[in-house]
């Protein structure tokens, strides 16, 4: 212990040097637990289970307000990728998927790494993380295990989402937005004060775009869409101590998706549908009752999704293999805090946090005529088998393979966090302890069956008048597994601030992400158990053959298969991460500099795999063990009133440390060891720079003011495959935008990505008919211009 006060004393002598010309701070008012500064704005708000004030927090955080969303083109989650250290969120083709990756910790599928919270209300599904951004009063991002506080599938980190308040700010806005490949976008809002203490807002929004990239076989844009919603947020402050809030939010999506060429094409060429179509709401009911001395704070939340996803596996021209998922999910949450409300010494939170949900995926997939050549060829070649005396043919063009999955799961959990401050009787020096009992039950309930496997046997020396045997493979497979999941997510930090503008901290915290079960592993599974019930079957209807003797006996194997359910699960992902960090604030708050080294180290890492190289979809399984060790550095600097500079860049070096997997080469099954291999899909390095430049005009002029951006925003190297074969080098996009203002009104021309920078955002590998292994990726989004006009009166 004693070392590490020196380390963090001897560091924060560093930042005192920087700081001593600037002013002790007022004290913050006990009623606003968490205050955010800017040079030219202030974001006021509570939380209800920190024990920090968030712009001293013991962990790596960045805040982001409304001006810099307005500033960076920032309309959603995933645009935020690499405005913040270590972020990243890439698009794989549709909303369907939205995975955050920090600190090269994420997942394509299966449980999300990074947990998303709108209003204090949890998303327990990634399908509904990509959404548009409206009247946002700020976003926070949390890097790093929050387990104690947040729970489950917080491994990497949080990102938190909120709206503004119709209590704390009224206004008028509309929005008019238009650009090339048919962008389009509306939206408009009113926030409004019905009485002193009553407050309702009411907002909208409709855009839309033509798509990107163009079907050959089509000859139409393959990823055209359309995105519409509305919300309605009322507050009420029953009296000085009571306080309630009821939000209600509604998304729709509907478009095409998934535009995955060859990578030695400029275009996609498929025949199937490929589409996503989504409906989601989200409702949250807040209760705040203040105390003396404490808080008393509920928060209900209920989200609603209901998808519709088409997608041609093969991403050819031929009907080989096709699948729809649909998605419906109830999802119901409560979390209740008691947290200490004073400006004493000891500060301290105590939640009880408890949570339904339940989702149904109807998952019907096609194998068409193409597919069934594929299928054949393994009769054919059975046929070429001189000591096999029939030959089997498929007499359909299609087998459908549905399958209805449900997935309920539920959890509680019971956690505490305190701070103590001036710990020892040295000023300044505080430190934070909390730990998390966290307790879940996931269960999966399937019925999956093919229809259409039928097949006709004949014997080879028969002659052609004599008919086939017809036989019937369908199968069926159904049943239930559970599991029960438990942790304890422990939290120590420690932290300096011997003056207002400067701490350093070191901090330990565990991660904790759940297991589950695979509904994608069913059509691996049913193809098998296709394929083995048809051969069953035909063995029992043949016939003697002709000359005499019997029908050859099924081949027998003692090969040790895994159960069933252990083919289906994967389990628990866990963390621990450490970090040392801080903040200083110098040359009178112009210079703003926050940095952090950090380690974090999985066990059970969850990984996506391929089934047969893309042909039978793709996987949860666990991979070993592995670490990601890296740096963040994040600076804001103001040279005068008007002008600002910043940076933000992150590095992760996040590697397999115990990684042995099988793979197939030459139609062998061998042994590979990818210790030491870059975690796939994670990029090393992250960074941002950018400047913003306001010029006012003297009173009296046509227009008040020109107000100016420009952000440069890279990432890379990403590695697509667990061999390290293939990346991504680093790229970098730019955006920038100009904006005249007069009055209430105002008028800016952007742009994203112009000087159109080629990359790929996906990439992977599929097989063919033939067996052979093609690439295909996304490529990134082209350069895109356009114009918004902005009416706003704030009251």
């Amino acid at each position: 212990m004693k070392r590490l006060i020196i380390v963090l004393w001897a560091i924060s002598q560093i930042f005192i040097s920087y700081s001593a010309d600037i002013k002790p701070e007022k004290k913050d008012n006990p009623k606003d637990t968490l205050k955010v500064y800017y040079l030219d704005e202030v974001v006021v708000s509570s939380s209800v289970k920190e024990t920090n004030q968030l712009k001293n927090l013991p962990t790596a955080v960045s805040v982001i307000s409304p001006k810099q969303l307005d500033n960076s083109q920032i309309s959603s989650l995933p645009e935020l990728s690499g405005v913040i250290p270590n972020l990243f969120i890439p698009s794989y083709g549709s909303k369907v998927s939205t995975p955050i990756y920090i600190r090269g910790i994420g997942a394509r599928l299966g449980s999300q790494t990074v947990s998303l919270y709108v209003d204090n209300v949890p998303s327990f599904n990634p399908s509904a993380f990509d959404f548009e951004f409206q009247d946002i009063q700020r976003v926070e991002v949390l890097r790093g295990a929050q387990g104690t506080l947040y729970g489950r599938n917080a491994i990497g980190g949080i990102v938190n989402i909120y709206t503004l308040s119709p209590l704390s700010f009224q206004g008028t806005s509309f929005t008019l937005s238009g650009g090339n490949y048919g962008q389009f976008s509306v939206k408009g809002s009113n926030y409004s004060k019905l009485s002193d203490n009553f407050g309702l807002s009411v907002a909208a929004y409709y855009q839309r775009d033509n798509g990107y990239f163009i079907n050959n076989y089509t000859g139409k844009n393959v990823d055209a869409s359309e995105n519409a919603g509305g919300k309605i947020k009322m507050e009420w402050e029953v009296t000085p101590s009571f306080k309630a809030l009821l939000f209600g939010n509604y998304d729709y999506v509907n478009g095409g998706a998934f535009p995955y060429m060859h990578e030695d094409s400029t275009a996609v060429n498929f025949n199937e549908p490929s589409s996503y179509k989504r409906h989601l709401v989200t409702n949250g009911l807040s209760l705040r009752y203040l105390g003396n001395g404490f808080s008393l704070n509920s928060t209900t939340g209920y989200q609603f999704l209901k998808d519709d996803m088409k997608m041609d596996q093969d991403y050819t021209p031929l009907s080989v293999f096709s699948i729809r998922q649909q998605q419906t999910q109830h999802s119901v949450s409560q979390e209740i805090t008691l947290k200490s409300e004073t400006q004493n010494k000891y500060r301290w939170v105590l939640g009880l946090f408890g949570f339904y949900d339940h989702r149904t995926i109807d998952t019907p997939v096609a194998i068409k005529k193409d597919g069934i050549v594929g299928l054949q060829s393994v009769f054919d070649a059975l046929a070429n088998n001189p000591n096999i005396p029939v030959a089997m043919e498929y007499t359909t063009d299609r087998i459908d393979l549905p399958g209805i999955y449900k997935k309920p799961s539920r959890g509680l959990a019971l956690f505490h966090q305190s701070t103590l401050n001036d710990i020892f009787g040295l000023k300044g020096l505080s430190g934070t302890a909390g730990i998390r009992f966290d307790y879940e039950h996931a269960e999966i309930d399937y019925f999956t069956e093919s229809k259409g496997a039928d097949i006709e046997l004949r014997f080879k020396q028969a002659p052609p008048t004599v008919p086939g045997i017809p036989v019937n493979g369908d199968t069926i497979m159904q049943g239930a597994f559970s599991k029960d999941f438990g942790q304890i997510l422990p939290k120590l930090a420690l932290k300096y601030q011997p003056v207002e503008t400067a701490f350093v901290y070191l901090s330990a915290s565990k991660g904790y992400k759940t297991g589950g079960y695979n509904e994608q592993a069913f059509s691996k599974l049913l193809q098998n158990a296709l394929m083995e019930s048809l051969m069953r079957n035909a063995m029992k209807m043949m016939p003697p053959r002709p000359g005499g003797g019997t029908a050859p006996a099924a081949p027998t194997t003692t090969v040790q298969t895994p159960t069933l359910e252990e083919q289906l699960s994967y389990d628990p992902e866990v963390s621990w991460t450490y970090e040392l960090g801080g903040r200083c604030e110098m040359f009178g708050r112009r210079l703003s500099t926050t940095f952090a080294l950090f380690y974090t180290q999985v066990d059970n890492i969850q990984i996506i795999q391929l089934v047969d190289q893309g042909t039978a979809g793709r996987i949860v399984t666990n991979a070993g063990k592995s670490d990601s060790k890296g740096v963040e550095l994040s600076m804001r600097y103001n040279p005068t009133d008007n002008f600002t500079l910043f940076t933000e860049y992150g590095f992760a070096d996040a590697k397999f440390k115990n990684y042995l997997t099988e793979k197939k080469e030459n139609g062998k099954t061998v042994s590979v060891d990818y210790s030491g291999n870059y975690i796939p899909f994670a990029p090393q390095h992250t960074l941002s720079i950018g400047a913003s430049y306001v010029y006012n005009f003297k009173y009296g002029s046509f227009l008040n003011r020109l107000i100016a951006n420009m952000q440069y925003t890279g990432a890379g190297k990403i590695y697509w495959t667990e061999d390290n074969s293939v990346y991504q080098p680093f790229y970098g996009l730019t955006n920038a935008s100009v904006t005249a203002e007069k009055g209430s009104f105002a008028f800016e021309i952007w742009g994203k990505n112009i000087f159109d920078k080629k990359y790929n955002s996906f990439y992977f590998k599929a097989s063919d008919m033939t067996g052979k292994e093609n690439a295909y990726v996304q490529r990134g989004y082209p350069v895109r211009l356009g114009a918004t006009v902005r009416y706003t009166i704030n009251r």
